[in-house]
């Protein structure tokens, strides 16, 4: 699964220890939109890094490749991101443009 997304801000990488599970944790999430094919605005959300990608991404415009995978606390099916790759969004189409395109 694919989605075009604007990472607008990365925020601080927090760390610490779980109370639930007192196991340690690392963790960076950022600032999104979720941009449909012409470039528009579709949703507004956050995003979280995967650790991986830690110190790699930088605000921007990408192809967000997802995968989906339970979520072991509320055993919810939920998509994580698993690789970002630079993106250009492709400029609309000008209605005269469009219109001359389709013999009109």
């Amino acid at each position: 699964m694919q989605s075009i997304l604007q990472i607008l801000k990365l925020n601080d990488v927090r760390e610490g220890i779980s109370s639930k599970t007192g196991k340690p944790y690392r963790m960076q999430d950022a600032e999104c939109l979720l941009l449909k094919d012409t470039g528009e605005v579709d949703q507004v959300g956050v995003l979280q890094i995967p650790r991986d990608l830690f110190g790699t991404v930088n605000p921007g415009v990408y192809l967000g490749t997802f995968a989906l995978r339970p979520n072991m606390a509320s055993r919810r099916i939920e998509a994580h991101l698993t690789g970002l790759t630079p993106y250009t969004v492709k400029a609309p189409v000008a209605p005269a443009a469009a219109a001359a395109k389709s013999g009109a």
